[in-house]
């Protein structure tokens, strides 16, 4: 006997799942008698329609749906996770004269359907129409450069964040379809950055809220089945998706409801973070998930990682905190994230100048680009530290030595200390391990792993280059309050003639195109009502650049000449 629920019942903010879109095949091949294999031609997530005419009443259809073919040209569609029938619909014929089905309760990750158990007669008798399924997003961003590998970047990274849209953000359609939290904090920049994700990550928010223990524990996957927690769970890079989200939608949608809503377990959570650190350094069950050459957890020390993202978390969390005016919590926080940096650079920061862990294989890219990234190497070793991941970049012929963490950070982190040349190097590398090497194996979405033979084919934490293409490429980089304020930086220039990138803001649209000729240096940006932009003109000095009459120079640093301008749309020369 079960007891009735109690509360009011309230409208969850959810915004159903839809069937987005109806195509017909790309093409279609007998593999035996009976037996077809239909190409979509893309790789989607939803199901596909089958019709019919004048098949026995009683015949039993197989539609077997996977990501990728076996060797003898059937599809792929098996798991550990799932014994028995996966990624299957059956369908038995009524015998009419003309049938249509297709589910209603389930959807798949694939781009190949394999049709069973068809008589022989002629092939007009069936057809298939493939339907894609997601949670509707808006698409309030767009991208385009004069490298067409970049412009696939994007889409290939665009369309996959969309295949793992279904009410939370998944981490594959075909496989677990589980709402891994650090999938979301890694791709949230991407997804903000390209969708209207305001709605769907409230809704998500309040499944984290939901799923925190007493102690304020959060699960690495969001809703839990019960899995996540205990030994398995801790894992501080994963579950910080809850501050980071938080911080994010104040400085994307200048929403601080979030945080007034949240405060009590995101602080809850927090507190439990740091309560159980281990000489002074957070503990992970994760870490670099997928370096090339391992199958999951990395080789390294994962502490480093971990205490790293709770040192951001913490950080985060205090600004929201001097948002909302909690200046007992923004005291202590910052306290908690400076013992945490000086903690892991007395572990970590080695006397060779370099991050290194005892468990090291080789030199790691990760253990020195997260650091980088998030402001944790003192003045003293910054310079040490970017020359040797520069060092072991170049060593291994310009490839990535990274998993889902040092992949979101590693082609910023090189622009940002000057290296915007080798960012290009390893971004359009096309052999393996690297993105490059996926396109022309035939991708037209991110994997998740850097293998040809990568379980998922549709997964997108491996996929953040798609936010250097916005901030550095591109180069029009979120400041705070929604785009109050924000950057204007195209460092990233390499391999480049042109760029432009605009995004619709909730103060309306931001933007920035630019190019460059052998005559010099144009850039437009654009800026809402109510914004202020800071922008940085590639020049050697200011006297090079032309700039519109209302912008203030502010001063010259690393090659560009900066400036800062209001509402409007100012035209620079250089």
């Amino acid at each position: 006997m079960q007891s009735a629920p109690k509360g009011h019942l309230r409208a969850q903010p959810h915004d159903g799942i839809e069937v987005i879109d109806s195509f017909n095949p790309e093409r279609t091949t007998r593999l035996a008698p009976g037996v077809h294999l239909v190409d979509m031609g893309r790789t989607m997530a939803g199901w596909a329609r089958i019709t019919v005419r004048n098949l026995p009443a009683g015949t039993r259809l197989q539609l077997t749906y996977g990501e990728k073919l076996k060797p003898d040209g059937s599809v792929s569609a098996e798991t550990s996770h799932v014994p028995g029938r996966f990624q299957r619909d059956e369908y038995i014929c009524a015998g009419r004269a003309e049938e249509s089905w297709e589910p209603a309760f389930s959807y798949k990750g694939f781009r190949y359907v394999q049709v069973s158990g068809l008589p022989e007669t002629s092939d007009d008798a069936w057809r298939i129409l493939g339907r894609l399924v997601h949670t509707p997003l808006d698409e309030v961003s767009s991208f385009a450069c004069s490298e067409p590998f970049y412009e696939w970047l994007d889409r290939a990274m665009r369309r996959t964040v969309l295949n793992n849209m279904h009410g939370i953000p998944t981490d594959t359609p075909m496989y677990e379809k589980n709402g891994w939290t650090g999938d979301a904090q890694l791709g949230t920049p991407v997804m903000t950055y390209a969708f209207a994700m305001h709605r769907m990550l409230s809704k998500w928010l309040g499944d984290l809220a939901d799923s925190q223990t007493d102690d304020g524990q959060l699960p690495v996957i969001v809703p839990s089945g019960g899995w996540g927690y205990g030994d398995l769970g801790p894992s501080p890079e994963w579950t910080t998706v809850y501050p980071f989200l938080i911080r994010e939608f104040y400085r994307v949608y200048g929403d601080e409801r979030a945080a007034r809503e949240h405060w009590t377990t995101l602080t809850r959570y927090l507190d439990w973070e740091l309560s159980r650190l281990r000489d002074g350094l957070a503990v992970t069950a994760l870490g670099d998930y997928l370096a090339p050459g391992y199958g999951g957890n990395p080789p390294e020390d994962t502490r480093l990682t971990a205490t790293a993202y709770l040192y951001r978390a913490l950080l985060d969390t205090a600004e929201m905190g001097e948002v909302l005016g909690a200046g007992d919590v923004v005291t202590r926080y910052r306290k908690a994230a400076e013992q945490l940096k000086t903690a892991l650079n007395a572990a970590f920061l080695g006397a060779d100048g370099h991050y290194r862990t005892a468990k090291d294989p080789d030199y790691r890219q990760t253990s020195n680009a997260i650091p980088l990234a998030f402001g944790l190497v003192p003045d003293s070793a910054r310079a040490s530290v970017f020359d040797s991941l520069v060092r072991d970049v170049e060593r291994r012929g310009n490839h990535l030595n990274t998993g889902a963490l040092g992949t979101s950070v590693l082609l910023r982190a090189l622009c940002a200390h000057g290296r915007p040349d080798l960012a290009h190097a390893v971004a359009t590398q096309r052999t393996y391990p690297g993105w490059g090497y996926w396109h022309d194996n035939g991708a037209d979405t991110m994997w998740e792993m850097w293998p040809l033979d990568s379980r998922s084919r549709d997964h997108y934490f491996q996929g953040t280059a798609a936010q250097w293409l916005y901030e550095n490429v591109a180069g029009l980089r979120p400041g705070d309050a929604g785009y109050a304020t924000f950057t204007v930086r195209p460092d990233a220039r390499t391999g480049v003639d042109w760029a432009r990138t605009s995004i619709r803001t909730v103060r309306g649209t931001a933007g920035v195109a630019w190019s460059q000729t052998a005559d010099g240096f144009t850039m437009e940006v654009r800026v809402p009502v109510g914004a202020i932009a800071e922008v940085h003109v590639p020049a050697a000095g200011g006297d090079e650049v032309t700039a519109p009459d209302g912008a203030r120079r502010l001063r010259t640093e690393g090659g560009f000449a900066v400036y800062r301008v209001p509402h409007g749309t100012w035209r620079f020369t250089s």
